[in-house]
């Protein structure tokens, strides 16, 4: 069965509220699993609920791009492939199409990356940027398989997975809940703060008001709304010189953008 970006978005999807074990990559959990991992990784197996997850499908980081790799559906028995079995350092090492974030052609299901140090010898993170926004990550055994908002991680490198076909377009946007797609367009800038008492609608309140790159004036504008134009915060934000920058989005015109407007000039509906 072939794999391509759009299968391996829907496999991560499927997976979010499940648990994660370091070192797996879609097994059924269970007490011979845990015993075996425990042996072989023992400070990533110190927790007390392990017990609690049996029965349920679980993976690492990585685990859940090999999990999709080795499974014909989201819920499949694995079949191992030793070729493909890497970490997720090895993961962007044996990608040929990568590169450094600010390169990043935003397509859903590339792959994106953390590191520990300036270069991609620290890579130690992967998750699947799902073309909506979000990436979907096993974050850790604390926090399970989650999608987090994609501009508000310090995502360092991206990469197309070597063993996926890319069908999907750039910066294309997938939805769950709708089968079009609509161009889409991302501020590089990273939210730096959460207060989800900020969530909500916002109205425009200036005549015009610039969609920017980045918190602050000096970043390009990626477009200009007009008053009264809604737009949707998930509560993160990033604060200069007293005022708050608000991660925003919104449609226009089949575009569908997500970037920093100055909450001086939007109010909440």
């Amino acid at each position: 069965m072939a794999k391509t970006n759009s299968g391996l978005v829907t496999y991560a999807k499927a997976q979010i509220g499940l648990s994660y074990w370091y070192g797996t990559f879609g097994q059924t959990a269970s007490e011979t699993l845990y015993t075996a991992k425990k042996k072989q990784y023992p400070s990533y197996y110190t927790a007390s609920d392990f017990s609690s997850q049996y029965g349920k499908r679980v993976h690492d980081c990585v685990g859940l791009i090999k999990g999709y790799l080795w499974s014909s559906s989201t819920t499949a028995t694995l079949v191992y492939a030793s070729s493909q079995d890497v970490s997720a350092s090895g993961m962007y090492s044996k990608a040929t199409t990568k590169g450094g974030i600010s390169s990043f052609p935003m397509k859903a299901g590339q792959l994106v990356f953390k590191s520990s140090s300036s270069s991609s010898s620290g890579i130690h993170h992967v998750g699947v940027f799902g073309g909506d926004g979000y990436v979907y990550e096993a974050k850790g055994h604390q926090y399970g398989v989650v999608k987090t908002v994609y501009a508000a991680k310090d995502w360092q490198y991206w990469a197309q997975c070597p063993w996926c076909t890319d069908n999907t377009a750039s910066t294309s946007s997938t939805s769950t809940t709708s089968s079009t797609s609509t161009t889409s367009k991302t501020a590089t800038g990273v939210a730096k703060s959460k207060d989800s008492t900020l969530a909500g609608t916002y109205k425009m309140t200036a005549s015009q008001l610039n969609m920017r790159n980045g918190a602050g004036t000096s970043y390009s504008i990626m477009t200009t709304l007009s008053k009264n134009t809604k737009v949707k915060n998930y509560g993160y934000y990033t604060e200069v010189s007293g005022t708050k920058w608000f991660y925003v989005q919104v449609t226009v015109s089949g575009v569908t953008y997500t970037g920093f407007c100055s909450e001086k000039y939007l109010t909440k509906v």
